[in-house]
């Protein structure tokens, strides 16, 4: 059946007054924000901390739903699928939108599949261990695991996650061959450091100062270019000689391709309100943690960025995954 040019003018004329109108009334109920780690972490916490003061703004509940799993993947795909109302999000990380494209081969999104709202804080990650290990600096770790060949344990929160590429990349630098150990998220993870189940994380420095100053870890080294306020006395690793474990572990709000304009507008001014208000700023960044609100194309450039920085890196390490 052919339709005429009339009909598909109707069609079309329709389609977008009902865009117009959903942006007009956004949001008349829940908001659902899709987070790819375990609840605990750095990142959850953050987020539910940022959700619940849009919440009150907004006038809608917003709801943290924690997937986990897949290297990110998992809480990708899951929002790449859903509609473009605005009402289902995606905390997305530097692991979803720059390693994940580049290390495998069946990935079931594409970054073309989302629209960046803003970055929402980036942080250094540390160099976490367990504190009943006989080490109490960095070359007194490094010692110790060489002295202990396929038996220093390092918890990931993923293959190809950030966390892991700086754990082989140490190990290359030091001579050690640390054994990954993949979690679900960092909360997991530091859980099974501070128990001596596993050795060391790569850690967001939010969660890791907290049980540094607790004694429940030991910090060694952070990723960052100079040190961190929170934690003076830690030495970064350019300071001890590696230079090229420079890092930091990003995330940001995205929204399935297609939302309205209007829609992602609303959603950045309303979370970088959030990242902006005086006590959640200040809580954020004693902990280490430097926000980051922004714009969607300033979050588009970050991925691009860290995309090339980090493409030699698992082209070297040869990591391919299906």
């Amino acid at each position: 059946m052919r339709i005429s040019p009339s009909l598909r003018w109707l069609a079309a004329a329709a389609a977008l007054t009902a865009s117009t109108v959903s942006a007009q009334t956004w949001p008349d109920k829940p908001i659902t924000f899709v987070m790819p780690y375990s609840a605990g972490g750095p990142t959850d916490l953050v987020t539910r901390k940022v959700a619940q003061r849009m919440s009150e703004s907004i006038g809608q509940p917003i709801v943290v739903v924690n997937a986990p799993g897949a290297s990110t993947m998992i809480a990708a795909e899951r929002v790449a699928r859903a509609p473009s109302d605005g009402y289902t999000l995606l905390v997305g990380s530097v692991t979803t939108f720059s390693n994940n494209p580049l290390m495998y081969k069946n990935i079931r999104y594409k970054i073309d599949d989302f629209v960046p709202i803003s970055m929402m804080a980036h942080t250094p990650y540390t160099l976490s261990v367990n504190p009943d290990l006989p080490v109490r600096n960095f070359a007194q770790f490094v010692d110790y695991a060489k002295q202990r060949p396929g038996k220093i344990f390092n918890a990931t929160t993923g293959v190809g996650a950030t966390n892991q590429l700086l754990g082989k990349i140490l190990g290359g630098a030091v001579g050690v061959n640390f054994v990954d150990v993949p979690y679900k998220g960092s909360g997991p993870a530091l859980l099974d450091v501070m128990g001596g189940q596993v050795h060391l994380l790569f850690d967001g420095i939010n969660t890791s100062v907290p049980a540094h100053r607790t004694g429940k870890v030991r910090v060694l080294a952070v990723t960052s270019e100079k040190r961190s306020a929170a934690l003076p006395d830690v030495p970064t690793f350019a300071e001890l000689g590696h230079p090229n474990m420079t890092a930091a572990f990003w995330y940001g709000l995205f929204a399935p391709a297609g939302t309205p304009s209007a829609i992602v507008e609303k959603l950045n001014a309303e979370l970088n309100a959030a990242l902006n208000d005086k006590e959640i700023r200040n809580q954020l960044e004693g902990n280490g943690l430097t926000v980051d609100p922004g714009t969607p194309e300033a979050l588009a450039s970050t991925i691009k960025r860290d995309a090339l920085a980090w493409g030699p890196v698992i082209k070297a390490l040869g990591i391919q995954l299906e």
